[in-house]
């Protein structure tokens, strides 16, 4: 067995030939980056030769990589928490149109760069594109351009329009959507919400997303494929998502969960933080929203009173916030850091650190996870309040919110947390099940990729349900075909019956007839009329 083993092994290096590549990623999210370059230097260690357009470039490519910068061209995606919504709108909606709105802006501003349009009007080849799938389908004419197959990378569990353009099953019944935060097991009108919200997600996908990707993709590639067909025939898509941590879901073969797929074997601290974690014997929590959410934008009420609780707690608190930009009535606790920056997964995985306070972005929640330690959650928006539910239902989280702000609950939850052992040791658990694979992550994008690579665009792992009308998907016809196979059945056998029973009036006596005529407006007047010809006695 271990021979076999190895010999697939060598059998996947030697078939994995170097390929030219081209990823064009053009949103400017550091956690999307930190998924998305990994895999990328992970492919230039196999010998791939890369283009890489990207708002985060290598420090120092291998010379494997070729760079177009976009650095500067677009601010960085940040939310200021003290912004209020006067909007009628539910916040799924807000947040779906946020997303899409950033997108498409994105592929506007991207599609101008002039190194871009070089490399489009150049006389390069690649073997495969790699786009990033998430509010915008705008550089899918790639692959048409260079007649090469089409790599997604998705930064979140998938979308309700990505499940559409892979044909993969939304299952609304037990898979909640990303935008609300339920958890597999709903009631009748938590299903019927969801089911809604996935719909309402591609109606606005369709409006705010596809219709001006399409006008900025005509501008930049002419006149071609509708993008929603284009977006048909995606080879793979990787999904930053696995089933120990998000929801069970149904997969179709071209939509791989790679999720962790960030995390680094052995992460390492610098020494200043290895020093202080170490000397914090009580334990340390750590507090950060990640890159797109400042945790000093908190309302100042609001956060002097979370800066209360925690200034009651032995444990030494490292805070991820700028200090200058708080106001100046705050002080922040005795017993708490704050720093600009802090490695997060190296820090989480500290024997020390006993608690994350996390606003519930994905890569945060995966990072605690493969650190075994549990969470206060403080969901935001986007997906934040699905993985905080998923983290609850799994007993390593407790769920508060910024918009109801509750001292009480603030500190029953931390004390909960810190002082229950259940919740560090479901994180345990959670941490085994989550890191218990057959390959690592990182190897299983990049083993995809290359399997894309290997078979000429794979198209055997493309849906059948994708060539089917709606009506086919969802059986229509066949229940249309059924009703009128049963209703036609019905028809021949009332008609089979009226004519027997007519028969047998012929030897019904005449003093019966009238009671007959009642029964057979009863529909039994078949069988008593059997009855009476063979002259059956009932006791």
């Amino acid at each position: 067995m271990r021979a076999r083993f190895l010999w697939l092994v060598l059998l996947w290096a030697v078939a994995a030939r170097a390929a030219r590549l081209l990823a064009v990623l053009p949103t400017n999210t550091k956690s999307h980056h930190a998924m998305y370059g990994r895999l990328l230097e992970a492919l230039a260690r196999r010998d791939h030769q890369l283009t890489v357009v990207t708002h985060f470039p290598m420090k120092n490519p291998p010379p494997n990589v070729q760079q177009i910068s976009l650095a500067g061209t677009i601010p960085e995606i940040t939310n200021n928490l003290t912004v209020q919504h006067d909007s009628i709108k539910p916040d799924f909606i807000r947040n779906l149109e946020q997303i899409m709105k950033e997108c498409v802006d994105a592929c506007s501003t991207v599609a101008k760069v002039p190194a871009v349009k070089a490399l489009l009007n150049s006389k390069e080849t690649f073997d495969l594109v790699i786009v990033e799938v998430f509010g915008s389908d705008c550089f899918l004419p790639l692959g048409k351009k260079y007649e090469a197959p089409v790599v997604g990378l998705l930064s979140s569990v998938p979308l309700p329009w990505v499940n559409e353009q892979l044909g993969n099953p939304e299952a609304t019944s037990y898979v909640p959507s990303y935008m609300v935060g339920y958890g597999q097991r709903m009631t009748l009108w938590e299903r019927f919400a969801n089911t809604m919200a996935v719909i309402i997600a591609k109606v606005l996908y369709r409006y705010k997303s596809q219709i001006p990707s399409q006008a900025i993709s005509d501008r930049l590639f002419g006149p071609g494929p509708k993008l929603e067909s284009l977006a048909q025939n995606y080879s793979l898509v990787l999904s930053n998502s696995h089933f120990s941590i998000n929801e069970v879901r149904p997969l179709v073969p071209a939509l791989v969960e790679v999720g962790g797929l960030h995390l680094d074997d052995a992460p390492i601290l610098p020494r200043q933080m290895q020093k202080l974690l170490d000397a914090s014997t009580e334990g340390v929590i750590y507090w950060s929203f990640g890159s797109m959410s400042r945790i000093e934008t908190i309302p100042s009420e609001t956060l002097a009173q979370i800066f209360n609780v925690l200034s009651e707690l032995p444990q030494t608190v490292f805070i991820k916030m700028d200090r200058r930009m708080l106001a100046r009535n705050l002080t922040v606790p005795d017993n708490a850091y704050t720093m600009d920056w802090i490695p997060q997964h190296a820090t989480l995985c500290h024997p020390n650190v006993k608690l994350f306070i996390s606003h519930g972005g994905l890569l945060g929640t995966q990072e605690a996870v493969a650190c075994g330690v549990p969470m206060l959650m403080v969901p935001l928006y986007a997906d934040q309040a699905l993985n905080a539910r998923a983290m609850a239902d799994r007993g390593v989280a407790e769920v508060v919110t910024l918009k109801d702000m509750d001292k009480d609950a603030w500190r029953r939850s931390l004390r909960a947390l810190l002082t229950n052992q259940r919740y560090k040791n479901n994180a345990i658990d959670l941490k085994n099940i989550f890191l218990d694979r057959p390959m690592k992550p990182l190897d299983m994008g990049v083993y995809w990729i290359e399997y894309v690579l290997r078979h000429r665009g794979a198209t055997h792992l493309r849906s059948p349900a994708l060539d089917l009308t709606y009506p086919q998907y969802m059986l229509l016809d066949v229940v249309a075909l059924s009703t009128a196979i049963a209703l036609l059945t019905i028809f021949i056998l009332h008609k089979l019956f009226r004519y027997l029973c007519t028969r047998c009036i012929k030897w019904w006596p005449k003093e019966k007839l009238v009671f007959e005529k009642r029964l057979f407006k009863r529909n039994i007047s078949f069988f008593l009329c059997i009855l009476w010809k063979y002259k059956v006695k009932t006791n």
